[in-house]
């Protein structure tokens, strides 16, 4: 194998620089995120640990979960956070090996993120539940500190998705011929035809 291709067949096992400043960033961000929801109430107004999420003060007067320390479902959504977490770095890893698993696991985490945020749109309103925590919200302050971030949070994952689905199937598809080509396809001039495998 050529220097060239061998540097092409690592190419394909490795994410587009974007969808890497992505998983960087996402692993980053569910990190200060879920551990605001595992760490209360040390993490809420008052609490020790308070400074660190100094940017929540508005967030969570919008989303009030955020503030309701017996409230199972972010609590599980964090938990929820932490596993796309590892899956995240282990992705990463996997990407400056070159291994073949990098797409398919990337893929299949983006897939976790896509759902979970949308799983958690539904909990936000009122037939998921979410009523009683948008008490003296306006739309406006909904549209803005929940809709827009966390539509975020769909809307790239999904481009994620579409980028790397396109560089699935094409591995996927070459992986088919070539087992095919093993005996039983005998490619003809112009067009493929099946053929039986000779036996010797």
């Amino acid at each position: 194998m050529g220097s060239a291709e061998a540097a092409d067949k690592q190419s394909a096992f490795r994410l587009p620089g974007w969808v890497l400043g992505w998983f960087y960033a996402t692993a980053a961000i569910c990190t200060y995120d879920a551990s605001f929801i595992v760490l209360r109430p040390h993490s809420l107004p008052g609490g020790k640990l308070a400074p660190i999420w100094k940017p929540y003060t508005l967030y969570f007067d919008v989303d009030q979960r955020y503030k309701d320390v017996a409230d199972p479902f972010v609590y599980g959504i964090s938990l929820f956070n932490y596993l796309e977490i590892i899956l995240n770095i282990i992705t990463i890893v996997l990407h400056y090996r070159s291994s073949r698993h990098t797409i398919p696991l990337a893929f299949t985490v983006t897939v976790m993120t896509f759902w979970k945020t949308l799983f958690y749109f539904y909990g936000f309103t009122e037939t998921g539940g979410g009523a009683p925590y948008r008490i003296g919200n306006t739309a406006m302050q909904e549209f803005f500190l929940v809709v827009i971030p966390n539509g975020f949070w769909v809307v790239v994952p999904f481009a994620v998705m579409v980028a790397l689905w396109s560089r699935m199937v094409p591995g996927m598809l070459q992986g088919l011929a070539d087992s095919s080509n093993n005996g039983y396809v005998t490619k003809g001039r112009g067009r493929g035809h099946v053929g039986h495998a000779k036996h010797a």
